[in-house]
């Protein structure tokens, strides 16, 4: 019975995987279409696991400004723009 368990819990985690990569993949094939390259490239790789993952892979693309580039903002810009938008809000209910 406890053989049967882990073969089951086996292919359960295993279809996870496979399906995680299949996805990652896809999505990774769908940015090399859009940047209009023919090659699958780690960059690709990287920013479909940071876009749907939210996961960074060290010293992959570290060197790469594209993926540089979608990092998230720091906590101060992020309330700097919270603070505007409340400002612009209040502009308008007064208009």
């Amino acid at each position: 019975c406890r053989s049967v368990q882990l073969s089951t819990a086996h292919q359960i985690l295993q279809d996870v995987a496979d399906d995680f990569v299949e996805n990652v993949a896809a999505f990774a094939c769908e940015l090399v279409r859009h940047r209009e390259g023919s090659v699958l490239e780690a960059k690709d790789v990287q920013l479909a696991l940071e876009k749907n993952w939210d996961m960074r892979l060290p010293g992959v693309g570290d060197s790469t400004a594209e993926l540089k580039a979608i990092r998230k903002p720091p906590q101060a810009a992020l309330e700097i723009h919270r603070q505007r938008m409340q400002q612009v809000r209040k502009t308008q209910t007064r208009g």
